[in-house]
């Protein structure tokens, strides 16, 4: 008797065991797409996180650069300089939305690490 339930117990937890390894397999590959997004993402963020460090120890280079790109094309670059503010907006709104996730989820509260 002890001997059948112990037996039914140990293929209950096999079936339970590869059960466990197809989801493990199929959430695998719905997140396929999402890692390629994601390195793609943190390779941006690394071009632009380098590109405003030379920035900051060039700034006449920087400078240079912005005044030939408003010579040339003016329209884009006051259209660049909206986009920009627009972007630098929703960050300082997004900011206090940051902050009570961080603390929902016991991360560090406070202002997150800026990026730039």
């Amino acid at each position: 008797m002890m001997r059948a339930r112990l037996l039914a117990l140990a293929e209950h937890r096999m079936r339970l065991v590869a059960r466990a390894q197809a989801e493990r397999q199929a959430i695998a590959m719905l997140l396929t797409p999402a890692d390629a997004a994601s390195s793609a993402a943190l390779a941006v963020y690394n071009l632009a996180r380098r590109m405003l460090q030379e920035a900051r120890e060039h700034p006449l280079f920087a400078i240079a650069g912005g005044v030939a790109l408003a010579a040339i094309r003016p329209r884009r670059a006051i259209a660049w300089i909206a986009k920009g503010w627009s972007l630098y907006r929703m960050y300082r709104g997004l900011l206090p939305v940051w902050q009570r996730f961080a603390a929902g989820a016991a991360m560090p509260a406070g202002r997150p690490k800026r990026p730039f």
